[in-house]
């Protein structure tokens, strides 16, 4: 169920189908929040992009008691999605490592092939740098999605959907 930004906080459309939301022992706050994804794709079973994807949206799932809200900001609007436990067909938690190069000239290429000192090759192999991210997918037996977000949240993202563990609807890929 797809909410408008006017429906969201409205706790007669949210609590029938979530339940209230999830208290966690030992903290004061209602809601647990995980850290924000970078929205790669939302898109219904069959494939189609849902009408509320636009550029550089975000989003950030709320636990409640029997399921979870996947809040989606962009720049000038919000939507909800409902997603009840039952409903998840699987969520993926995974690390991407990718390497890239800073300096990517034919100069570099060059002076790499006819250098043959250890050290200039050393110094010019310190110009890269590595991006990690990790990613999420999520389907239900309605939404497909793709997200990412820093790859230092890896490990809060294990322990906020491990409470999906014992159902076997959450695989971690450690790559």
């Amino acid at each position: 169920m797809i909410l408008k930004e006017s429906e969201i906080g409205d706790p007669d459309i949210i609590k029938p189908v979530l339940g209230n939301p999830y208290k966690e022992p030992g903290k004061f706050l209602a809601v647990t929040g995980s850290s924000y994804f970078f929205i790669k794709e939302i898109t219904d079973a069959e494939g189609n992009p849902l009408p509320l994807k636009r550029d550089n949206m975000k989003g950030i799932f709320q636990r409640y008691e029997k399921g979870l809200l996947l809040l989606l900001n962009g720049s000038n609007y919000q939507n909800a999605i409902l997603i009840p436990e039952e409903k998840i067909i699987s969520i993926t938690i995974s690390k991407v490592v990718i390497e890239r190069q800073y300096f990517n000239s034919i100069v570099l290429k060059t002076v790499m092939l006819l250098v043959r000192i250890p050290i200039i090759k050393f110094l010019i192999m310190a110009f890269r740098y590595t991006k990690r991210e990790t990613q999420l997918s999520f389907k239900t037996d309605s939404i497909k999605a793709e997200m990412y977000t820093s790859f230092s949240s890896f490990k809060s993202l294990r322990k906020y959907f491990a409470f999906l563990t014992p159902s076997g609807k959450l695989d971690i890929v450690e790559k």
